[in-house]
């Protein structure tokens, strides 16, 4: 067994060259990984590589730091915790997390009050999945996503970044200060403007509630169009509307109320 020590350096890992991809995954193959800590354990034989105090690994142009980094040459595995958190920054994501796991170099998952940002897309929740690849993030224990739009809290979110689409299963809430929108359902599917879809609009299923403009839409199923500020209830669904004051415009207390039944759906 080879094994070495060394403290107070920065070590350009070769092991890094010959690997399919990079250290955490933050690069393209080749590049050179520079790991800077206080002090370093590397085995050579079984490539595993313990960096520990004020660790930071450079690779291109992403940027990691932590307390403690344990990495796997062999898996391309990679652990990394302690002191005020881990740190990902860099042009195409950016992440804070109390703990970071990189599982082959393809997936990272970042546990503990984290925080990811990735364009104009912001996820937050005790555990965020993010798959390098196909550009998805996951929040297993539930989390919310901020967008242009507004924001959606459910218990389990799937987003789409590449395809500008979330996904919110359980308790989903969805609110939009600006579109005056706030909405309730068990599942809820958000298209943004990069979607492909002809319009912005969040699908709600199951136990669907949207209020806008003082205006309430119940139904099983609703389709909320972002762009127009408008609701549609599919199914049978029930509108409530509030008639504003024909002097300031605020909404009375007792709206009026429509029972709308949508049979072509």
């Amino acid at each position: 067994m080879k094994f070495w020590k060394s403290k107070k350096m920065a070590m350009a890992l070769a092991l890094a060259l010959v690997c399919s991809s990079s250290l955490l995954a933050l690069a393209a193959p080749g590049e050179k990984t520079e790991v800077t800590a206080d002090t370093f354990d590397y085995d050579s034989a079984t490539g595993m590589v313990l960096a520990k105090g004020g660790v930071k690994v450079v690779r291109g142009q992403q940027t990691m730091t932590g307390q403690t980094v344990e990495y796997n040459s062999k898996t391309q595995d990679a652990h990394v915790s302690g002191g005020n958190g881990v740190q990902v920054t860099g042009p195409d994501l950016n992440m804070t997390s109390v703990e970071l796991w990189s599982v082959g170099g393809k997936q990272l998952i970042a546990q503990g009050n984290v925080v990811a940002v990735k364009g104009d897309k912001r996820l937050i929740g005790p555990r965020v999945e993010y798959f390098q690849e196909s550009e998805i993030a996951i929040t297993p224990q539930g989390g919310t996503i901020f967008m242009t739009d507004g924001n959606m809290t459910a218990d389990h979110i799937q987003a789409f970044l590449k395809e500008d689409r979330a996904i919110g299963t359980g308790n989903v809430h969805i609110v939009s200060e600006a579109r005056k929108l706030d909405a309730t359902s068990d599942l809820a599917t958000y298209y943004g403007e990069k979607s492909g879809q002809d319009r912005s609009k969040i699908i709600m299923i199951g136990n669907a509630r949207a209020v806008q403009d003082g205006n309430v839409l119940v139904g099983n199923t609703l389709n909320l169009y972002l762009d127009d500020k408008a609701m549609e209830g599919t199914g049978r669904a029930r509108l409530v509307i509030t008639n504003p004051n024909p002097t300031t415009g605020v909404p009375q207390n007792k709206p009026a109320e429509e029972v709308q039944d949508n049979k072509d759906n």
